[in-house]
């Protein structure tokens, strides 16, 4: 009998509903041919026994987090098996997650966490960093929301209010691009380097980025595997973001870890390389490598 996934997606109250997502799923479902592929959305109570659960597409967590993670505590007491797993998952909703990895020894982004953002905030980072360009953004966020770069002194409107993060502005984003080495069963599968359009600081395909696959530096392959080590457990999926900074050594941007884009379609082997992930992952292979 086909072993069966259940894919989360969107809470249908959230705005995240309303977006490309059901096309995402369906290339989920492309790659997860050798299964049987349910989905609902994270917000309801799985009502049935699955072999498997994915939080893969489960968009629009950020704008409820309590919720989602409260929604995480019940899928684990009610003894589902979530991939990745579900206190991970958790950990990583909040980017505040990027401390813990510094205090670890991953070389990161220079980050500031500020419960609120004040010109005296935006000083003190300014002086943290040694320049003037900051980033702003939430502690809590998905795509590039609520993001922005700034030199002004006074705080922006329509920056995050509260809980914030302040980073120098890296200037490599927009000549060589932001890295985002894939791997899935913590073996390395294939990495995608994203550059802004002319002008803009966003590396994301809905900002017209451009995104093609690249054999990453080895520099980049040695801080992704020292930050999934930190994890200290084998995630079935994992997308590290990284760029350089001024000296040309990698810092972690981000570790993706709940919903990222695994941009499958760049990489024609990608699909396959996940599903046998998720094969493994229930025990229905044989020790790989």
């Amino acid at each position: 009998m086909k072993k069966s996934l259940l894919i989360l997606t969107p809470n249908p109250a959230h705005p995240s509903h309303h977006g490309r997502w059901p096309a995402v799923l369906d290339a989920y479902r492309a790659a997860f041919a050798g299964f049987e592929v349910h989905a609902q959305p994270w917000s309801e109570p799985l009502t049935e026994g699955y072999d498997l659960v994915l939080p893969l597409v489960a968009w629009g967590y950020h704008n409820a987090p309590d919720d989602f993670r409260r929604a995480l505590a019940y899928i684990k007491a009610k003894g589902h098996r979530l991939l990745n797993p579900p206190e991970i998952v958790s950990w990583n909703v909040d980017k505040s997650y990027l401390r813990d990895l510094a205090e670890g020894g991953i070389r990161i982004v220079p980050t500031l966490f500020a419960d609120a953002l004040t010109p005296d905030v935006l000083s003190r980072a300014r002086a943290d960093f040694g320049q003037n360009a900051l980033v702003l953004k939430p502690r809590i966020s998905a795509g590039a929301k609520k993001t922005l770069v700034w030199e002004g002194a006074d705080v922006p409107a329509e920056a995050p209010q509260a809980d914030a993060m302040l980073q120098p502005f890296m200037p490599a984003i927009q000549s060589e691009g932001e890295w985002s080495l894939i791997f899935f069963g913590g073996d390395f599968s294939h990495a995608v380097l994203k550059t802004p359009k002319p002008g803009d600081f966003r590396s994301q395909p809905d900002y017209d980025a451009h995104l093609r696959v690249q054999t990453p530096p080895v520099a980049a392959v040695e801080l992704a595997y020292q930050t999934l080590e930190y994890v200290g457990q084998t995630l079935l999926y994992a997308r590290v973001d990284m760029v350089r900074n001024a000296a040309g050594a990698f810092c972690l941007m981000e570790l993706e870890l709940i919903e990222p884009d695994l941009y499958l379609k760049y990489e024609d082997a990608a699909p396959a390389r996940l599903s046998h992930a998720v094969e493994h992952a229930l025990g229905l292979c044989g020790h790989h490598h």
